[in-house]
């Protein structure tokens, strides 16, 4: 089903959706755009994709996985609850994205948390007019439309967005707001429209980086002089904690008998993640550290789930203290 409505009226839709989920949305906080709880703040869809990903939301940097209560020598636990929640504003890199989390997630043994938060999350997704310098998700072929995985997509097409049902789910929350719609009167007409601003959006990201393919990133990784770009890098992690796909992390049990056990973000590039218990670490090295992080990208994840690891945000090179962006790495 496709409909067109005001941006005026975008707020209110969101508020009417309120009665049935918690609103997740970009608002600018100190001038940044960020996803945070919405409460009538003005959107910030027009602004760069936040730093911290949608994927975020399902993978938190800390979680608690269970509370554990000890009494009379026998444990109890409780595991937290989850809101039903709808992200609003995920661009089509982090589609793909939490695509690809899903397929490693998802897989049996299921996560249990992350299961439970796929279940109650609903997504407005919204195609890319204005991509970031930094962008190349159309070489990933990741951007910058959107094809699936939301339940409601808007188009930004000026004073109006297009908006197109993607699920049952997107299906109820335009019921809700009938008034607020107009159907399309032609729709082959508005497609065309809406084909002919992606394919403009698609060439401007092409154009930016022309030498950037996956395949060209795969065929280079045995080619860069790994140990000379190691002395750049700072081994921070930055690039991991705000990529989409990583998923990395590490668990610990804090209080006894009594605590909690959480779960923390981690990442390969960090010096003592391949540290084993006997102290030998097989990745000392930070240049084996540095490709084993490309290696997990543009190679692992796709055999492991048949998606590729990087969808292009440019979210690493934003946060580089080094200034290294990799895509400047495959030229």
């Amino acid at each position: 089903m496709m409909f067109f409505l005001e941006k005026k009226d975008l707020p209110e839709l969101l508020r009417r959706a309120s009665a049935f989920f918690e609103i997740i949305a970009p608002v600018l906080v100190n001038e940044e755009p960020q996803l945070v709880s919405w409460r009538g703040e003005d959107l910030a869809l027009r602004a760069p994709n936040p730093l911290l990903p949608p994927t975020r939301l399902f993978l938190p940097p800390r979680e608690t996985l269970f509370t554990y209560l000890q009494e009379s020598g026998l444990y109890t636990f409780q595991v937290p609850q989850v809101k039903e929640r709808l992200i609003v504003g995920v661009r089509p890199c982090d589609l793909r994205a939490l695509s690809l989390l899903d397929r490693i997630m998802l897989s049996e043994p299921a996560d249990e948390l992350y299961s439970k938060r796929r279940r109650s999350t609903a997504i407005i997704a919204l195609n890319c007019t204005e991509p970031s310098e930094g962008c190349f998700c159309a070489q990933m072929g990741a951007g910058p439309e959107a094809d699936e995985g939301f339940d409601l997509l808007l188009t930004d097409l000026g004073d109006q967005y297009l908006l197109e049902t993607g699920s049952p789910e997107g299906i109820m929350l335009t019921r809700v707001s009938e008034e607020l719609l107009e159907s399309g009167t032609d729709a082959e007409r508005v497609l065309m429209r809406k084909m002919d601003l992606m394919r403009e959006i698609r060439d401007r990201i092409m154009n930016a980086r022309p030498w950037l393919s996956h395949d060209r990133m795969r065929s280079r990784l045995r080619e860069i002089n790994w140990k000379s770009l190691s002395k750049e890098c700072i081994s921070c992690g930055g690039c991991s904690f705000v990529c989409p796909t990583c998923h990395c992390f590490t668990i610990a049990d804090l209080g006894l008998p009594d605590g909690e056990r959480i779960r923390c973000a981690d990442s390969c590039i960090l010096s003592g993640f391949h540290r084993m218990a006997s102290g030998a670490n097989p990745k000392a090295n930070p240049e084996d550290r540095l490709l084993s992080w490309y290696m997990e990208k543009l190679e692992y994840m796709l055999s492991r789930a048949g998606i590729s690891g990087c969808v292009g945000c440019g979210r690493c090179g934003r946060v580089c203290f080094s200034g290294l962006h990799k895509t400047d790495l495959f030229r």
